[in-house]
């Protein structure tokens, strides 16, 4: 059988998803196996994930050969929006008082947009069928590398920040480097993981409606990039 025809019938989505579960689930036997510690980092800590990163990035490059083709499209024909002058300065007064409100209150802004970033992905998933499968499997690839918190012994500890560990630690890696080449303080911008979260999530409905070869190159970004993430979080839980 042509290798193209047998990954195309591979149940890809499930597969990413099985595969962020299993990253995560490991995470902290892998840390444990490189035998490294806060003052002495094991190469292998960015050995290893270097080597997966070339192979995924191999994996996309052989994507455009690959008879991947989308599901039949079941989106309801949509109406043009049709802006009155009335609309226009209803959206001008809103962005007037939405920019003074983001820069007084950014968290809570970011918080707004990571939330409606999560329900715009759901709605996708819900009134088009055919996305369905990738949009799980977008949140699959971004929040199951985290899924050793469950597993930690001292999971009461960090009980409380649970919930934005699983709703922006997706952006951790990308909120760390800002931080770092602005000089921010991590613990007082916690509102970029919120912000970078709903940007992650802007960019993978973007490429889910473009169509499958670019979701799954997407999906594989975003699952490394959470893996990292995870495995960063992990160390700074041991400090």
């Amino acid at each position: 059988m042509d290798v193209s025809k047998l990954l195309s019938r591979v149940p890809i989505y499930p597969l990413l998803i099985a595969v962020s579960v299993i990253i995560g689930w490991f995470i902290p036997w892998f840390y444990e196996w490189t035998e490294s510690d806060q003052s002495r980092p094991s190469p292998l800590l960015w050995k290893v994930p270097a080597s997966m990163v070339i192979a995924s990035a191999a994996f996309c490059l052989a994507l455009p050969w690959l008879s991947i083709k989308p599901k039949p499209s079941s989106d309801a024909p949509q109406s043009r929006i049709r802006f009155s002058v009335r609309t226009l300065l209803i959206i001008t007064a809103g962005i007037a008082i939405a920019i003074p409100v983001i820069a007084k209150i950014p968290l809570i802004a970011s918080g707004i947009l990571c939330a409606g970033a999560y329900a715009s992905l759901t709605a996708l998933g819900v009134r088009n069928s055919q996305h369905r499968m990738a949009a799980i499997a977008l949140i699959g690839c971004m929040t199951l590398p985290f899924i050793w918190i469950i597993g930690y012994g001292e999971l009461g500890r960090i009980l409380p920040e649970l919930a934005v560990i699983f709703a922006g630690m997706p952006a951790f890696i990308p909120a760390a480097l800002t931080c770092r080449l602005s000089g921010l303080n991590m613990h007082d911008a916690n509102w970029l993981l919120f912000l970078f979260t709903a940007l992650e999530i802007a960019i993978g409905i973007w490429m889910i409606r473009l169509g499958p070869k670019r979701t799954i190159a997407y999906l594989l970004f975003v699952m490394h990039l959470s893996a990292l993430g995870s495995l960063a979080l992990h160390m700074l839980v041991l400090a």
